[in-house]
């Protein structure tokens, strides 16, 4: 047989030694078909291309033609191979995937959209979640997720795992038929069932009650064959492994704190090249889904998104919003965790906050900031009172602990403590790798136990955002090593003198390579401020010698 290539990008065609082959276009898009996919029953490649009555009448006709081509022994049988000798070209080029092949049936298009979006550079799809793999049809799947959460890529994804075309609504036939808002009603989901070779796919959202007509259809559908699922965000290393994987760390820790981990905000802001973008597609998916509250409670969210961070129960009450939170939290925009409420999807704050004018942002961030001053947060207080009056914030050096490192002073004079040791034996730790991603001041931490003394050698990139120098409110702290035996901590602040202080050390982040003697016993590698950690560890035995090292939680007699 001789070689047939098929380019992948650009114009769809299957380039032989002497130059593209005169083929039929369906029958081009089964040997790109079978080249993505592998072996395929017939019958699957009828209903993708066709759906009716003849399908396969017509399938025939073009595997016929392409015998013509490649032989009269090739695409035999009820399984479906490509012929020797043909080869999908995956070299990339600078049009899309599969040109050309969009209009050969809905179906079709919807399965070549489909692997645009996972072949297009950056736009890696929403992580597949385990319980999905075991979805076999019948089956009704409910995912729930806010807007951009990327449900739909997942129904792609799960429809190409059982090789059945993905379908828009209700319909005949085999598929994963998807369905979002608006839904039926109740009455068309009372007379659904299950159906051999159908999965039902409903993308409910993750604010708000459950729709009369997905009630409907769980209670036509058993248990067994019911599966709920929570869309899951994109983690740190998926995106930094995937769209993110061409930007400088701080810059990709920006775009993915900005897009809460959601793969469909990620992409919109990714093509506006703006990580404080407000992409116009994601505001007005935001902005219908607050429309369903009533206007109190939309009122109360709209206020609180000014505020960065947690923040405790009477804040609401002294801005007059308290009777609002049981329906903000009923209706999952809120969640309430140690004694604090805090946003679910933080990333949706500045478009609640999009819509307030000049004149009336201010004057609520002087709100926030007396409400704040009431329950005893200089911090926040100045936090508001900075956006809110455009004045001077308070002056870090006026707070006391790490604050004082980041005011605009030189760093102490007392030397940070150091031994002399050499370096021993390679010990293995428990974990070598660790991220910390807190996305609204959430205390992000990882566990290290040390059963002996070791020398720690600690690398890594930081980036924190710490409003004003200050933080969000009192409780906000910057990345940091501390002991749990009370020992005082060591921060890693952005361009910080190193030094030493009665409460801890301190050390810049940036260009994070130390080395550090550690006595034996627990540590927590901590993040309380919003913010990204990507740390390397390795650890030595120590043994008496003459290289000298930092001990920085050791506390010296003097201090």
């Amino acid at each position: 047989m001789v070689p047939v290539r098929l380019p992948l990008f650009g114009p769809s065609r299957a380039e032989g030694p002497m130059g593209p082959l005169p083929l039929r276009r369906k029958a081009l898009g089964i040997l790109y078909y079978l080249a993505l996919e592998g072996p395929t029953r017939r019958e699957r490649l009828a209903d993708l291309l066709w759906g009716h009555r003849v399908a396969l009448q017509n399938l025939r006709s073009e595997l016929t033609h392409l015998r013509s081509f490649f032989g009269k022994e090739a695409f035999r049988g009820p399984v479906l191979t490509l012929p020797p000798g043909v080869e999908l070209d995956r070299t990339p080029g600078s049009g899309e995937a599969m040109e050309g092949l969009e209009d050969l049936s809905p179906a079709f298009a919807d399965w070549v959209y489909g692997w645009r979006t996972r072949l297009a550079p950056g736009e890696e799809g929403t992580p597949f979640p385990k319980r999905l793999e075991a979805v076999r049809p019948p089956a009704l799947v409910i995912l729930i997720g806010p807007p951009g959460s990327g449900q739909e890529s997942l129904a792609q994804a799960l429809a190409q795992k059982l090789g059945l075309p993905l379908r828009h609504g209700l319909g005949e036939g085999a598929g994963v038929f998807y369905l979002s808002e608006p839904f039926p009603p109740k009455e068309v989901g009372l007379a659904l069932k299950p159906l051999p070779g159908r999965v039902l796919v409903v993308a409910r959202s993750s604010f708000g009650e459950d729709p009369s007509f997905l009630l409907a259809l769980r209670t036509r559908f058993p248990a067994e064959v019911t599966v709920v699922e929570q869309v899951p965000c994109l983690s740190w290393r998926e995106a930094v492994g995937g769209p993110l994987r061409h930007l400088p760390f701080a810059e990709a820790a920006r775009f993915y704190l900005r897009s809460g981990g959601r793969v469909e905000v990620l992409r919109e802001l990714l093509a506006m090249g703006n990580p404080e973008a407000l992409p116009q597609r994601v505001r007005a998916m935001v902005a219908l889904e607050a429309r369903h509250l009533p206007w109190e409670a939309r009122k109360a969210l709209e206020v609180l998104a000014l505020h960065p961070g947690p923040f405790p129960e009477k804040l609401a009450w002294i801005l007059g919003y308290g009777e609002a939170l049981d329906e903000l939290e009923h209706r999952g925009w809120l969640l309430y965790c140690e004694g604090r409420y805090r946003f679910s999807e933080p990333q949706f704050r500045p478009y609640l906050t999009a819509g307030f004018g000049e004149g009336e942002r201010c004057r609520l961030h002087a709100r926030l900031a007396e409400a704040w001053e009431a329950l005893g947060d200089p911090v926040a207080a100045a936090y508001h009172r900075f956006y809110g009056e455009k004045g001077e914030a308070l002056k870090a050096a006026q707070l006391g602990s790490w604050r004082q490192a980041l005011a605009a002073h030189p760093g102490p004079n007392v030397p940070l403590p150091r031994s002399r040791v050499r370096k021993g034996k390679k010990r293995a730790l428990e974990t070598e790798e660790i991220h910390l991603v807190s996305f609204q001041g959430e205390v992000a931490e990882a566990v290290l136990e040390l059963e002996e003394p070791l020398r720690l050698h600690l690398q890594g990139e930081v980036y924190q955002e710490l409003p004003l120098g200050l933080g969000a409110n009192l409780e906000a702290f910057p990345f940091r090593l501390r002991s749990l035996k009370g020992e005082g901590a060591v921060y890693f602040l952005p361009r910080a003198n190193p030094g030493y202080y009665p409460w801890g050390a301190v050390l810049p982040q940036e260009n994070l390579d130390h080395e550090f003697l550690l006595r034996p016993g627990q540590y927590l590698l901590e993040l309380g401020t919003p913010g990204v950690v990507s740390l390397r560890l390795q650890a030595w035995e120590t043994a008496p010698g003459n290289q000298e090292i930092l001990v920085p939680l050791e506390m010296t007699e003097s201090l």
